[in-house]
């Protein structure tokens, strides 16, 4: 299946409750929700009135400050009841690939279902961005509904031209439009990991709390003796590589080894986590745990 089925990403919706999504800083305030969340909201206690950035809630707007510097600001609240949650996916070309299970793209598209459905019942904020795709870059504001879930969930569902567009490019994209304290989603295989990666989700991380989900193949670590394989890209460059060559496989495994490396110590600088998906498995199965172990290794700190 090389696109997601639409009515089956809809229905992994009685599968999200059981989801935590996770957060690195500590709380404000007791909530009135279901859990105790560190980003700041509409509630009791005034904390401060800042700058209006898109997509705060207009209901929130000090209208007397606005007047007074004739720029939007808003009133922040320190007992949270919502926050943003950003699913930022990717949907270029080389997501739609896999060897055993199923495609990337698909295992892409059950996660961001999964998490986004768990967000919109927590009564959080969901805004996507999709890049990659047919508009190179597709972004729908948080809102309360359902709606940015639903148009995300029906555009990765749809075959489209590519417009290629790399995971820094889209975080440059997206980061002025993220408010202070949101969580992003970073659904992507990562297979290069730049220092404009780096930079990117360094500039992210300071003001927002960030996960990435990175989307894996059997494949990409360990290629199988399988004679002479011609790889393309979208850009028309090809490599040919004797998979029955022992030093060719072990360079292949050396490089995507060398990769991961890199990106597990960008991800540790930046105090990112890091949850493993992989297309031969579950994604639940391994979402669920993931986001566990991302919550134990941060109460012990």
């Amino acid at each position: 299946m090389l696109y997601p089925d639409f009515h089956e990403l809809v229905s992994l919706g009685t599968k999200a409750s059981r989801l935590q999504l996770v957060s690195g800083q500590r709380s404000w305030a007791a909530t009135s929700g279901n859990y105790a969340s560190p980003f700041r909201g509409q509630g009791l206690a005034f904390h401060e009135v800042r700058d209006y950035r898109f997509g705060d809630d207009i209901r929130s707007i000090d209208w007397r400050v606005t007047a007074r510097t004739n720029k939007p600001h808003i009133k922040v609240f320190t007992e949270e009841r919502e926050r943003t949650v950003l699913l930022c996916i990717d949907a270029n070309a080389a997501m739609r690939f896999g060897t055993r299970g199923t495609f990337k793209s698909v295992q892409a598209a059950r996660a961001a279902a999964l998490l986004g459905w768990q967000a919109n019942g927590s009564s959080d904020r969901v805004g996507c961005l999709v890049f990659g795709g047919a508009d190179g870059i597709a972004y729908f504001r948080p809102t309360r509904s359902r709606q940015a879930l639903w148009q995300t969930l029906k555009l990765l569902s749809e075959p489209a031209q590519d417009v290629p567009v790399a995971p820094d490019v889209a975080l440059k994209y997206l980061e002025p439009l993220v408010p202070r304290g949101a969580l992003v989603l970073l659904i992507a295989d990562f297979q290069d990991a730049t220092d404009m990666l780096e930079k990117r989700l360094g500039d992210m991380r300071r003001k927002c709390d960030v996960v990435l989900i990175a989307i894996n193949d059997p494949a990409d670590r360990e290629i199988p003796p399988m004679e002479t394989v011609i790889f393309s890209d979208t850009a028309g460059h090809t490599l040919t590589l004797d998979t029955d060559n022992p030093a060719g496989r072990a360079a292949y495994a050396r490089q995507w080894q060398e990769n991961r490396t890199r990106l597990e110590e960008i991800a540790a600088r930046k105090g990112i986590g890091i949850v493993d998906l992989h297309t031969d498995k579950d994604v639940y199965d391994e979402l669920l745990p993931g986001l566990r172990r991302l919550n134990i290794k941060r109460d012990k700190r």
